[in-house]
C-alpha cells in the first residue's frame, strides 16, 4: 500500500505527533508498505530518509517548536500526483490538513485523520482574550474537518468516547495507540545520567514533555512543594523545553526550590530512555493529553508512574501498572510520597509496567493501523 502522510510538523521537531509519524512510518516500511511524508521545511535541516517532501514554511521552531506551513497547493501538486497514494493520512485539521483533504477529494481517495490533540483545550490555553469562544470556534473547525474523513484514528478509548460525545462521531473510528521502540529501553545506563547531575543516592522524580502551561506544570510545582514538606530532599528532573520554561524557572526560584529542580533541556531521542531509568518515579500531571506517550515510555523503562486521572493516563494505567490520582496537588503529593516510601510496591509496579508495555510494540500497533487503513478503503469503495 502506498500512503501519503500530511503533517504540520516533522523532524527535527520533537513532539508526540512527530514521534507517532516516525514510529508508524518505521512499522509500515518494515511491513512492506510505501510511506511518503509531506511536511514543512526547516532551516539547516536535511532529511536522511527517502520519500520526505518538504515545502516552504515560516520557521518558528525557536519560539513555538513548529514551522507554519505556507499552504500553496500548486507547490505540492506535482509530488502528490507522482506518488499516487492509495490513501492520505492527515495529522492535523488545519494547514497541511486542509491540503490533505483537498488532495483526497481531487484524487478520489480516502482521507484518514488521527485525532492527536484535544484542540479546544489547547485553544483556550493559548487565547488570553475570550478563551471559551476560542474553544468553541476550534471545536467547530474540527467538526467540519471530520466530515471530510473516511476514517478517524484515536489513540485511546477515552478519546473515542469524547469524539462521540462532543462531535457526534460514533462510526468509522479505530483506537490505535502510538507504539514504542521497546528495543531502545533495554540495557539502559542510568548511572551516567545520575552522575552528570550529581544525583547519586538521591530520590528522583521525572517529568518528560514539552514545558508548556497546559501540561499541568503549575500543579506539578505546587505538588513538589508539598512533597518537600513530607519527604525533604527529593529531587525533580524536568526533561524537555517549551514556551513556559523561563516562567517556570522563575516560579521555582521564588519558592526556594531552585537547588532541588533540574532543567535538563532537550536531549537526543536515543538518550531519553536512560533518563527514565535514572529516576525513581515518573510524575504526570497533564489533563490535556489524548494518549500520553511518555507514560508508555516510562513503563518501557520499568519506571513506576503516578499520573492524574485524565484521558490517556486512565486508558494506559487501568491494568494496575501505575497509580492514578485525583487532580489536586495534595492527592498527587500523597501518592508520590507513599510510593517512594514503599520499595516493594515500586518493584511490583516496575514489573507490571514491563509486562503491560509489550502491547505497544511497533509490529503489533502497526497491524492495528493497517486495519484502520483497510476499513477506510473498504468504506470508500463501498460508498454510493
Amino acid at each position: 500500500m502506498r500512503i501519503a502522510i500530511f503533517s504540520n510538523a516533522y523532524l527535527p521537531t520533537v513532539s508526540g505527533v512527530v514521534n507517532s509519524i516516525r514510529l508508524f512510518r518505521k512499522g509500515l516500511l518494515a511491513a512492506g508498505h510505501e510511506v511518503h511524508v509531506f511536511a514543512p521545511e526547516y532551516e539547516d535541516y536535511d532529511d536522511a530518509e527517502p520519500y520526505i517532501f518538504r515545502f516552504p514554511a515560516l520557521d518558528l521552531s525557536d519560539q513555538i517548536d513548529v514551522s507554519i506551513v505556507v499552504p500553496i497547493k500548486k507547490l505540492i501538486e506535482p509530488a502528490v500526483g507522482g506518488v499516487k497514494p492509495a490513501l492520505i493520512h492527515s495529522q492535523h485539521p488545519i494547514w497541511m490538513g486542509d491540503l490533505a483533504a483537498s488532495f483526497a477529494r481531487a484524487l478520489n481517495i480516502p482521507l484518514v485523520f488521527t485525532f492527536h490533540t484535544q484542540y479546544e483545550k489547547y485553544a483556550q490555553h493559548y487565547t488570553p482574550i475570550a478563551p471559551k469562544l476560542a474553544g468553541l470556534i476550534t471545536e467547530e473547525i474540527v467538526r467540519r474537518y471530520l466530515r471530510h474523513c473516511a476514517h478517524i484514528v484515536v489513540p485511546t478509548e477515552s478519546i473515542r468516547e469524547m469524539l462521540a460525545k462532543n462531535y457526534g462521531v460514533e462510526h468509522g473510528v479505530t483506537v490505535v495507540p502510538t507504539p514504542v521502540e521497546l528495543m531502545k529501553f533495554r540495557d539502559l545506563q542510568p548511572e551516567k545520567v545520575r552522575a552528570s547531575f550529581g544525583l547519586e543516592g538521591e530520590e528522583v522524580l521525572l517529568f518528560v514533555g514539552r514545558l508548556a502551561r497546559e501540561k499541568g506544570l503549575d500543579m506539578l510545582v505546587r505538588t513538589f512543594t508539598l512533597i518537600q514538606e513530607l519527604r525533604p530532599g527529593v529531587r525533580l528532573l524536568l526533561l524537555g523545553r517549551g514556551p513556559y520554561e523561563e516562567a517556570l524557572k522563575s516560579k521555582i526560584s521564588k519558592l526556594g526550590l531552585k537547588d532541588l529542580v533540574i532543567f535538563a533541556g532537550a536531549v537526543p531521542h536515543e538518550e531519553v530512555p536512560d533518563y527514565y531509568a535514572a529516576a525513581d518515579l515518573f510524575v504526570f500531571p497533564s489533563t490535556t493529553e489524548t494518549q500520553g506517550l511518555v507514560i508508555i515510555e516510562a513503563m518501557a523503562a520499568g519506571l513506576p508512574v503516578v499520573a492524574v486521572r485524565a484521558p490517556g493516563a486512565v486508558d494506559i494505567l487501568t491494568e494496575g501498572c501505575g497509580i492514578l490520582t485525583e487532580n489536586t496537588p495534595e492527592a498527587l503529593a500523597r501518592d508520590v510520597v507513599d510510593i517512594l516510601a514503599d520499595s516493594e510496591r515500586q518493584r511490583e509496579l516496575s514489573e507490571q509496567a514491563r509486562r503491560a508495555v509489550e502491547r505497544y510494540s511497533i509490529p503489533d500497533v502497526t497491524a492495528r493501523m493497517l486495519n484502520a487503513y483497510e476499513a477506510a478503503l473498504s468504506h470508500w469503495q463501498g460508498r454510493e
